[in-house]
Formats: C-alpha cells, sequence, structure tokens
C-alpha cells in the first residue's frame, strides 16, 4: 500500500486501523513480528470490517 496516494480520510482511517490492530496484540500480549504477514492481514482485515460497521465510513 502507497500510503501517499491516500486522501486524508483514507490516511486517517488506516491510522485507526493500525492502532486498533496494536491495541489487540498488546492485549494478547503478543508482537506483531509473531505473526504471518498472512495472520496479520487477517487481523487488518477483520479491523477495517469493525470501524466500517461501526462508524459507517
Amino acid at each position: 500500500m502507497d500510503i501517499q496516494h491516500l486522501t486524508p480520510k483514507e490516511k486517517d482511517l488506516f491510522i485507526k486501523i493500525l492502532a486498533e490492530c496494536y491495541r489487540r496484540l498488546t492485549a494478547a500480549k503478543i508482537e506483531a513480528n509473531e505473526l504471518t504477514k498472512e495472520g496479520f492481514q487477517l487481523m487488518f482485515r477483520s479491523v477495517y470490517k469493525d470501524i466500517n460497521n461501526t462508524y459507517k465510513v
């Protein structure tokens, strides 16, 4: 993903999603490098869906 091409609204959403991903990792007491790329992508998609449903982005 090239963050340079995102709109300000998309950048804000991206930051919210990453923050929630890392909040979940911290709650689970694991680090991002302990996940596979696919595992992190799955979590990212899950958080995106949660945020999208909550805020109707």
